[in-house]
């Protein structure tokens, strides 16, 4: 009995990050929406600001013009009265060129987001480099070398991350999918995740990414986590480094 539990326990902590992650995921969505939404209405409020600004500015110019105009024609300075007349329509072309810069830059402020893909590969891109195994025949390949300080034991990292399945190549989740928020894994060594992803992440530096090859000893063992990841999977991870934080 006391191995059945073990084993029940054990089974329950593997269900990650197919399960928590989720949740985790979806919260950060929400928020994500939510601050979305203010930005919709910043930028609404700042495009109000603007139109207005320029109708002012418009009204001012058409009354000068009409003022010029009028006297041009009972006074002898008609070549001042142009000349004035050029000055102010340069003014008024400059401000509207100005006030649509602003509007452009308040778009993009509001709409640009972090350079990161709008969802994970379909299928494991082909990488070069030979795989170190490690015990338990977790293997890993280090596609791209980061910088700074190498993550140990303990200490927590923020990553993103798309997962496939080995046998068909099928893609079962992915950070990029939900908003391509970082997922932290805390603490490293010891994380609520599968064991391959504790093994696997020691020594990664932010900006590097780490291709994990997880056996189902390591995974999600002989039950799989259904309807995602069948029994026996063997999985492939692609790991991004956004940063890391030692002890």
């Amino acid at each position: 009995m006391t191995q059945t539990a073990n084993n029940e326990s054990n089974s329950a902590q593997q269900r990650r990050p197919g399960q928590r992650q989720q949740e985790r995921l979806m919260r950060i969505a929400r928020r994500k929406r939510r601050q979305q939404i203010w930005g919709s209405v910043i930028v609404a409020l700042v495009l109000i600001g603007f139109g207005i600004f320029g109708l002012v500015q418009y009204q001012g110019y058409t009354t000068h013009q009409q003022t010029l105009s009028a006297a041009a024609t009972s006074t002898a300075d008609t070549k001042a009265n142009v000349q004035a007349t050029a000055n102010v329509n340069a003014s008024a072309t400059a401000g509207v060129q100005a006030s649509a810069t602003a509007i452009s830059q308040a778009l993009l402020t509001a709409t640009s987001g972090s350079p990161i893909p709008t969802t994970g590969p379909a299928t494991p891109p082909v990488v070069s480099g030979t795989p170190v195994t490690l015990a338990g025949g977790l293997q890993y390949i280090d596609v791209k070398q980061g910088s700074g300080p190498a993550a140990v034991a303990g200490g927590t990292i923020q990553v993103e991350y798309t997962g496939w399945l080995k046998s068909s190549g099928k893609k079962f989740d992915s950070s990029y999918d939900h908003g391509g928020q970082p997922f932290a894994v805390t603490p490293l060594g010891s994380a609520q995740i599968i064991p391959g992803w504790n093994q696997g992440l020691f020594g990664v530096k932010a900006g590097g990414v780490r291709r994990l090859i997880i056996p189902p000893a390591l995974g999600y063992g002989a039950t799989g986590s259904s309807p995602v990841i069948p029994p026996n999977a063997t999985l492939i991870f692609d790991v991004t480094i956004v940063s890391v934080q030692n002890p």
